[in-house]
């Protein structure tokens, strides 16, 4: 391990959490949670950092401000919490830290709401979340993965009477939401995670970054989600905005949104393996009730989504559902096997229809462009075409990347025949940078390159060592 100077520790002992909420209607997985028949919800973890060596085992809950430093291992025992109600606390982990989730008792991390994470990583240092197990044996699932909960609002309420409405995360992941859309969570910059998305209980598998209802102030660049066995980032509410995320090889979808996120994104890549996943985009409003506020609405540029060609499981470029609203610019999808683009729902046509749900610029490229969801036949397929072609530069050619499906060896870049080099139109909007491209990656700088993995079963390069 690379060290960057002198290490600096704050020992916990004995530190306890305080989230104790009663709810009603709520069905919660847990770790380290107890849910009683009165739906009362309660979590007292000891919190504990004792070091032995270059090795720093973390466990339980952490309620003062902490220092992972790049000199030491550190290995996350079980859940780890940051901060409680009463105690906000920031960890900050140096550039070139390595953080292992413990594979035998699942370890994962999450940031409460009020505390902050401060992980600011470098292309040359980034910061790597990974499994304990050594390079070549690693797999999917190894470990949790991470969570962070803010206190920006949310559409879906455990209490359908609450004055300001908040959830409890899946797999135990503590509270999240609240009335703050300028909320932050702190800074997440060139940081990998993973082989994580535990299965905690059947159907409930942990994301590789959970954003649960995180505030626009929150910075969040250059990330890779790397062989997650669920979700790659899910965005469950909240009004988190982001640039350069890479998302690779997990097993389920690479972007996914639901519960009113309303935030911003730029430059997005996401490649799926042969051996797994589902949709590019899987993008919900609130599966219960289509038309919950605030509605989901999130204004993007520059996704490149790529299917695999080998694989059944590769599904959908886009699936668009459950009422969402939202903008799509610049950006190109391809090598998906059911369609590159799909919507389920009548509420989610209702606001295509409007003008709230739109799509500009862009390019597909699948044996079949446009496809109803066969679970819902609400929305046609004619629908979509119409949906797509609205726009007026929406395009159906050739993505023509350099190597959009090598696994060990990708290059996202599109290639100087590509339709993907000209035609983009990024929305006028201060966040977004103006390209002319479409896609998530410039032709003349490849962002993703140097500090991201392809690591696999099997395959040890660009990754690091286990424990």
């Amino acid at each position: 391990m690379k060290s960057t100077g002198t290490m600096f520790v704050v020992a916990m002992l004995a530190a306890c959490s305080g989230e104790t909420k009663t709810i009603t209607n709520t069905k919660t997985n847990t770790l380290t949670n107890t849910n009683t028949n009165t739906n009362t919800i309660t979590e007292t973890v000891p919190g504990d950092v004792s070091c032995d060596g270059n090795l720093c085992v973390v466990s339980g809950t952490i309620t003062e401000d902490t220092t992972f430093t790049a000199d030491k291992q550190w290995l996350l025992r079980g859940g780890v919490f940051i901060g409680d109600d009463v105690n906000p606390t920031t960890l900050t982990i140096e550039p070139g830290t390595t953080v292992f989730g413990e594979n035998s008792t699942r370890g994962m991390l999450v940031i409460r709401r009020s505390s902050k994470i401060n992980a600011a990583g470098t292309a040359a240092d980034p910061i790597v979340f990974t499994s304990s197990k050594n390079p070549g044996s690693r797999a999917r699932g190894d470990w949790g993965g991470l969570i962070i909960n803010g206190r920006a609002p949310i559409n879906n309420c455990a209490d359908a009477e609450a004055t300001v409405c908040e959830q409890f995360g899946e797999g135990g992941t503590g509270f999240f939401g609240g009335d703050d859309p300028n909320d932050d969570s702190g800074v997440l910059e060139y940081v990998r995670v993973e082989f994580a998305g535990t299965l905690i209980s059947p159907d409930n598998e942990l994301n590789g970054i959970a954003f649960q209802a995180v505030g626009r102030n929150t910075t969040i660049d250059f990330i890779q989600v790397h062989m997650n066995a669920d979700d790659g980032v899910e965005f469950f509410g909240g009004t988190a905005e982001w640039k350069h995320i890479v998302v690779t090889g997990v097993g389920d979808d690479s972007l996914d949104w639901t519960d009113g996120w309303t935030g911003k994104g730029q430059y997005f890549v996401a490649q799926q393996y042969e051996d797994s996943g589902d949709n590019g985009i899987e993008a919900d409003n609130n599966g219960e009730n289509n038309d919950a506020t605030p509605r989901s609405k999130p204004i993007l540029s520059n996704l490149t989504l790529i299917g695999s060609p080998a694989s059944t499981a590769s599904d959908f470029g886009a699936l668009l559902r459950e009422g969402t609203a939202g903008e799509i610019h610049a950006s190109l999808f391809t090598g998906f096997n059911a369609a590159c683009l799909s919507m389920a729902q009548a509420a989610t046509l209702q606001q295509a229809a409007s003008g709230e749900l739109m799509m500009a610029s862009s390019l597909v490229d699948c044996d079949v462009s446009f496809e109803t969801d066969d679970d819902n036949g609400e929305v046609t397929t004619p629908n979509i075409a119409a949906f797509f072609a609205a726009a007026g530069d929406n395009v159906e050619d050739l993505a023509d990347l350099e190597q959009p499906f090598d696994a060990v060896a990708p290059n996202f870049v599109p290639k100087a025949s590509s339709a993907a080099r000209t035609g983009g139109v990024t929305p006028s909007d201060a966040f977004f940078d103006a390209v002319s491209f479409r896609g998530g990656v410039d032709p003349a700088d490849d962002w993703t390159a140097g500090w991201t993995t392809s690591e696999q079963l099997g395959i040890e390069g660009g990754s690091n060592g286990g424990l």
